[in-house]
């Protein structure tokens, strides 16, 4: 799409000539979480897939699926059930085939230091609406700023439908949030839709859930010791671990799905002024190495 623009001296602070068209692309962002204060790391996530590709045939046929219970993709209740492994295989498949169109900001944060000002803060807890307000809004900023000035991204940002964000009103305040930012930092990108959506809906959250999950089982890279009988392997408690292990080592001999999780975004917070870019890739070389004999 293409859009026109007559007597503006300045765009969200760019100098623009009288009728310069600039290309207008409409962006999907997909956004989750996964983990809790218990079960570390916790983290959130967002996906951006252009909609010229997210309006493929293939992930149409997923959603359906989705919506008629066909498939299911949850990965913290997969514990090795042959179908839900194949359902999640198929997404994967699928989704590493446009992967390389596409972009992932993920962020780990702990909770612990916003515990510790909680209590020097006179009962005052402001950490909720931090923690679902201004992370959100800094994985979304990182994904549509520096597109460039003969770009213009109109953007839809779709989230699964929570307790917490209905609470905190968080599609309202995201758009306001963004728009904002666009507008105060010279970028050029708009929010044009910020939507919920309860679970099952819609194929681009549930890959981002399922994106999530993968990390997070990389990140604690837990190890299963050789040679245990199944029987042990309940006993300590680790058979969904050991599952969830052998599918990521299947996932990750998929190239393309091995490249997009080394080429994602991913940032630690600990309560600092400025969060801390890390290499995921050495995340997932030592996950590899430690399972280098199933490579």
């Amino acid at each position: 799409m293409l859009i026109l623009l007559n007597n503006i001296v300045s765009v969200n602070g760019v100098n623009m000539l009288e009728g310069q068209v600039l290309n207008t692309e409409i962006m999907n962002i997909f956004f989750d979480e996964s983990g809790r204060q218990k079960d570390k790391p916790t983290t959130m996530g967002g996906l951006i897939i252009p909609q010229v590709v997210y309006s493929a045939n293939e992930f149409s046929d997923l959603t359906e699926k989705l919506k008629n219970g066909d498939i299911k993709l949850h990965w913290t209740d997969y514990s090795g059930h042959g179908k839900t492994r194949q359902n999640i295989i198929e997404a994967i498949t699928t989704f590493s085939k446009y992967a390389k169109y596409t972009k992932m900001n993920v962020i780990n944060y702990n909770q612990h230091s916003l515990r510790v000002r909680k209590n020097l803060s006179e009962g005052h807890d402001f950490s909720e609406l931090m923690l679902y307000t201004k992370i959100p809004e800094r994985i979304f900023y990182g994904l549509l700023r520096n597109y460039g000035q003969d770009v213009y991204i109109k953007a839809n940002v779709y989230i699964e439908e929570a307790t917490v964000y209905k609470r905190l009103d968080l599609p309202t305040r995201i758009m306001e949030q963004l728009n904002s930012q666009s507008l105060y930092r010279g970028e050029q990108f708009s929010i044009v839709r910020c939507e919920m959506h309860t679970k099952n809906q819609m194929i681009g959250i549930e890959i981002v859930d399922l994106i999530l999950g993968i990390i997070r089982s990389i990140i604690q890279n837990v190890t299963v010791p050789a040679g245990l009988s199944d029987e042990e392997i309940k006993e300590m408690k680790l058979k969904k671990k050991k599952a969830k292990n052998d599918l990521v080592v299947q996932l990750l001999k998929i190239n393309d799905f091995n490249e997009f999780l080394s080429s994602i975004k991913y940032f630690e917070w600990n309560s600092n002024k400025e969060l801390s870019e890390v290499n995921f890739e050495d995340y997932l070389r030592i996950f590899m190495a430690a399972h280098f004999r199933e490579f």
